[in-house]
């Protein structure tokens, strides 16, 4: 996300704490609707507002996954957590390359296109993905942290992305589900620790006027994060995902038509 601006309305505060703390859970993608909203003239994200309701997610998702993180904390030897792992090592690389050798990608000039990626994988995951009810697996893993990685480009949904991955290789929906959710901790985490290095590096100084709607759009994404999980984890497990597949297939038209030619 941009930098160029340390002021901010109140309001735009809690939409973009809200629009992060939605979309984050939900595959439709965070930082595309970020970057949308900003091409309609919303927000103009500063990095200090990007750490802080980044703080808000990973609280929501840690109090609503407590359940299955934390016995993997008091017992860490256990094949969750060396999937986990696993998972996260292509994540990483793919980030990082997608980094340095093409930022640009990341500056949103092919949204649309993400949109449309995150259509396929949703449509893929219902239409094609076979219920083989299977357990997680280092190839599953493997395959779920590739996709993960992809997921770094605006416009394609983390968990809507790993979910196909781990529907393709035989995971069953509910560890599915339950799976990309405890993938995304260390995600958010590293994003977190990552910008907060940048902030230090940039002599970032706070402006009185960043304080309220920070703190109104920090704990606006906590809550609506919290029930972003919460809402999504039943609903995969029981109700089809093509709605969301049309709802970004229509954000890619409006990507496409709000898009400079």
């Amino acid at each position: 996300m941009g930098v160029s601006k340390e002021k901010m309305e109140i309001w735009e505060g809690i939409i973009l704490g809200l629009l992060q703390g939605l979309t984050e859970f939900l595959p439709v993608s965070s930082s595309g609707h970020l970057l949308l909203f900003e091409k309609f003239g919303v927000g103009e994200e500063s990095m200090f507002f990007n750490v802080c309701v980044h703080v808000g997610t990973l609280v929501s998702v840690l109090v609503a996954m407590r359940k299955k993180w934390v016995p993997l904390v008091k017992k860490p030897l256990q094949k969750t957590n060396l999937f986990l792992l696993v998972a996260s090592l292509p994540t990483v690389v793919i980030a990082l390359l997608i980094k340095v050798l093409a930022p640009s990608l990341l500056e949103g000039q092919f949204l649309a296109l993400g949109f449309v990626a995150t259509t396929c994988c949703l449509v893929v995951c219902e239409k094609v993905a076979t219920d083989k009810n299977g357990t997680l697996s280092v190839k599953s893993s493997v395959l779920s942290g590739v996709f993960q990685g992809i997921a770094v480009l605006p416009g394609v949904s983390r968990s809507g992305a790993t979910i196909t991955a781990l529907r393709l290789a035989g995971v069953d929906k509910k560890e599915s589900a339950d799976f990309s959710f405890l993938m995304s901790i260390p995600v958010i985490l590293g994003s977190l620790i990552l910008e907060i290095v940048g902030l230090k590096a940039s002599n970032f100084a706070l402006e009185t006027t960043m304080i309220l709607p920070t703190i109104l759009g920090t704990i606006t994404a906590g809550i609506s994060g919290y029930f972003a999980v919460k809402f999504f984890l039943k609903l995969v497990k029981e109700k089809s995902l093509l709605p969301f597949a049309i709802y970004t297939f229509l954000l890619a038209i409006v990507t496409f038509l709000a898009t400079p030619k």
